[in-house]
């Protein structure tokens, strides 16, 4: 078994030449995820219904169940955190897993103005996949954004293969009460409740997954297959670091629509330990296929 890297240097190539080149390049990755059995469970508590939320309505909204949103988790005993902002309902949710899903704590959220998924810059949409905090900002002086924000990693390669653009896209806090669909894209809590996030869990690390709905099945999968945890092992490590002595504290694969983001954090010994945090960007065009599209690596 193999997994086709195209370890992407210039985020501003097109989409067709990413996939032409993929093409060329020999075989691509074929996992096997087994979720026989799992059940139909959408998270929200909120009713699904028929009904206009914002200016747009539940009708054009895919509810189709997707497995996940973990597909494989390896933690050694220690808790995975999600952030899932469910842009329909207005909330931003914050759960726990390890080995079953549990749901810390919900907060109101405000997103976007226009509805669906963002595409360019000031479409006052909020964007829709798996992103991370990619800097922080604490600072009481930063009134636009209460005293703290967190820049996401929008656009990411998935979108820049989509041909989305804008930039600038935050969870921040605000002083003034939440109304709904009121952002020019970020995802804003109050003050307080993003003290509290903050609090709670490490943004630093923790993926947040945005979508308009997010029925996810919310159940463990079926098997841990451990090849899985051997493929990615050497896909996420520089190559510099692969002949090095490491342990990988936890390594976690998550899934958004065809988007598929494989994280992990290694511990490199040496002379000088480093702790490291790696990032897969993985395309799914099949369930069972999927293409390794990016690698980012950051070390402290």
């Amino acid at each position: 078994m193999q997994i086709l890297t195209d370890d992407v240097k210039d985020p501003q190539k097109t989409a067709s030449f990413i996939f032409v080149k993929a093409a060329f390049l020999v075989v691509v990755v074929v996992l096997t995820f087994c979720f026989d059995g799992l059940k139909n469970n959408a998270y929200s508590k909120e009713p699904f219904q028929n009904t206009l939320i914002g200016n747009m309505s539940l009708e054009d909204v895919d509810d189709g169940l997707w497995d996940g949103p973990i597909l494989f988790y390896k933690g050694n005993g220690t808790p995975f955190y999600l952030i899932l902002v469910e842009k329909a309902f207005q909330k931003l949710h914050l759960y726990r897993y390890n080995g079953r899903y549990q749901l810390i704590k919900s907060y109101d959220c405000s997103t976007g103005e226009k509805p669906g998924k963002k595409q360019k810059e000031n479409d006052e949409k909020t964007p829709e996949g798996i992103y991370f905090n990619v800097k922080s900002y604490r600072d009481s002086k930063i009134t636009l954004f209460g005293d703290r924000a967190f820049e996401l990693s929008y656009p990411d390669i998935f979108d820049h293969l989509e041909g989305k653009g804008g930039n600038g896209i935050f969870i921040h806090g605000t002083n003034q009460t939440i109304k709904p669909f009121a952002t020019n894209g970020c995802v804003v809590l109050n003050i307080r409740d993003l003290a509290d996030l903050d609090r709670r869990v490490p943004l630093k690390t923790t993926p947040v997954i945005i979508a308009n709905h997010l029925p996810y099945r919310f159940e463990p999968p079926k098997k841990q297959l451990p090849e899985i945890t051997g493929l990615f092992k050497q896909a996420m490590l520089p190559e510099s670091y692969r002949s090095l002595n490491r342990r990988f504290r936890h390594i976690a694969v998550i899934g958004f629509q065809k988007r598929v983001v494989a994280v992990g954090e290694v511990k490199i010994k040496g002379s000088r330990n480093k702790l490291g945090f790696s990032r897969l960007y993985i395309y799914r065009p099949e369930k069972d296929l999927m293409v390794v599209l990016k690698r980012e690596w950051s070390e402290e």
